[in-house]
């Protein structure tokens, strides 16, 4: 009787301990991001007197939106800063050899983010010429992956260069690998 007893108490306890990980609700398994605002670095959009090749406003940062809650006004929003953080550092590498830059965004994700966070991630390529020695030297860049973090406090970014095989995956990861470019 006592063995039956242990037995019965055993497998309630072990059902109770499995109703939490098979019945429960699923947490989030995007964590917080840990940063620090003083690390925050990003090209400087060019002076409009410094006159960088096609408009200007494309070099210009973006103002986040108030809120994050619109994914198509933050999905805007995130393009838009990563095609002013590229140019700008076109900008800053060749400066006024730059003749002309264009960035061309062929994909973009959403992926899991915590409450009132999201992460968006885009794949593009950007293509660029410059003079040097008084040749013109036209370039394109391989395939890019930028994966942005963005919450009410802090927006981080994470590069991946070259082909992804598979782009289902958040790679890079911005809350684990990002670095913050915009404290707010």
């Amino acid at each position: 009787m006592k063995r039956r007893q242990a037995l019965l108490a055993g497998g309630s306890c072990i059902s109770v301990l499995l109703s939490g990980c098979v019945g429960g609700t699923s947490e989030s398994t995007v964590g917080t991001p840990v940063y620090d605002c003083d690390d925050v670095a990003r090209p400087v959009s060019p002076s409009p007197n410094s006159d960088p090749p096609g408009e200007a406003g494309r070099y210009t940062y973006p103002d986040r939106p108030d809120s994050l809650s619109n994914e198509s006004t933050v999905r805007t929003y995130v393009k838009s800063y990563e095609r002013a953080y590229r140019l700008s550092a076109l900008h800053e590498d060749y400066e006024s050899s730059l003749d002309h830059a264009g960035v061309s965004v062929s994909n973009m994700w959403t992926h899991e983010a915590p409450e009132g966070a999201m992460i968006v991630r885009l794949k593009y390529r950007y293509r660029y010429g410059y003079e040097e020695g008084g040749s013109p030297i036209e370039a394109d860049s391989p395939t890019i992956y930028a994966s942005y973090y963005i919450d009410d406090a802090v927006m981080l970014r994470a590069v991946h260069e070259g082909n992804q095989e598979d782009e289902s995956g958040l790679d890079p990861d911005p809350v684990k690998q990002g670095q913050p470019v915009e404290c707010f």
